[in-house]
């Protein structure tokens, strides 16, 4: 990259990240945040623009419209944020954003910046976050509309926050300690996420075996009577849990009994006699269940209960 001090960008950092939080709650040494659903990315700018994930992929090829509006950067930065891709009702789409990576045409993707790691030659990392913050909207002021923007923050009121993003069916929100420094690579409870579950009840349709008793659960829910494929399950569980399961299991295997079943290698089959309780984000568009995680059995659940949420549309 060009200019001074350029070394200082050659190994891209790996971002801050935060700490699961079961509920939302009421903080005046917090800032809240939208929990955007997309691929973290730190940009480094320095007249030309690199875009790296999480995992210190470079992704400025795969977004070039992001990278030439960060080139209009007045300032040579390091920013901190979400790259993102809205639906047609303007709410964040992981999976529009997949489509984009894979090189998509016609999909529109933005950059929500929230933190500022470097700026004019000094690491920011040391600084507590609202002095950072305050650096960012000013640098971003000579940025025109459009594809990056400020990730705004709201203090104190991290419950009604939260409310208003349910309503809205964002993913959920971050709440982060003013004071909090950057810490790159580590996982921290000065951030936290807390995010929107739902849930849904599903038929226990199969399981992939590993030593432990299973590495997933394979689910199936109703479509008009049909017990189709809605994906797999593999967090959740306690020990007890999968001990009690792959004992219950292996006395009724039995042939698949989902209509055009996935190709899954491994995969034992079962009667569709279990019915588990599932928390999950949301449907992808090939409808199935994205972060799901298992949350109990429910004894007695008929198909209604283990149908499709898509049903009564049909």
């Amino acid at each position: 990259m060009s200019g001074k001090n350029s070394m200082l960008f050659h190994k891209p950092l790996e971002p801050m990240l935060a700490v699961d939080c079961p509920e939302p709650f009421d903080s005046g040494d917090h800032l809240f945040e939208v929990k955007w659903d997309g691929y973290r990315c730190l940009a480094y700018c320095d007249g030309d623009v690199k875009l790296f994930s999480r995992n210190r992929k470079e992704l400025t090829s795969n977004f070039p419209e992001i990278a030439a509006a960060l080139k209009q950067m007045p300032a040579r930065c390091i920013l901190d944020g979400e790259l993102i891709a809205f639906a047609a009702d303007q709410r964040p789409s992981f999976s529009l954003l997949q489509s984009s990576f894979k090189g998509k045409a016609g999909i529109a993707t933005s950059y929500a910046v929230f933190d500022l790691l470097y700026l004019d030659d000094r690491y920011l990392l040391g600084l507590p976050l609202v002095e950072r913050r305050s650096l960012l909207m000013s640098a971003l002021d000579g940025l025109p509309p459009g594809r990056v923007f400020l990730s705004k923050a709201v203090e104190g009121s991290g419950i009604g926050f939260f409310h208003a993003v349910e309503e809205l069916n964002l993913e959920g929100i971050m709440a982060k300690r003013k004071d909090s420094v950057y810490l790159p690579g580590k996982r921290s409870r000065a951030w936290l996420k807390i995010k929107r579950r739902l849930e849904t009840a599903a038929v226990i349709v199969g399981y992939v075996p590993d030593p432990s008793g299973f590495k997933s659960l394979i689910l199936g829910q109703y479509d008009q009577g049909r017990l189709v494929y809605v994906g797999s399950v593999g967090t959740g569980f306690s020990q007890q849990d999968k001990g009690i399961l792959r004992k219950g299991m292996a006395a009724i295997e039995s042939p698949c009994p989902l209509v055009d079943p996935p190709a899954i290698p491994g995969a034992v089959w079962v009667k569709p006699v279990l019915a588990a309780r599932i928390t999950y984000l949301e449907y992808t568009d090939t409808r199935r269940l994205r972060q799901a995680s298992f949350a109990g059995l429910i004894p007695g659940a008929g198909k209604e209960e283990c149908s499709v949420p898509w049903q009564n549309s049909l």
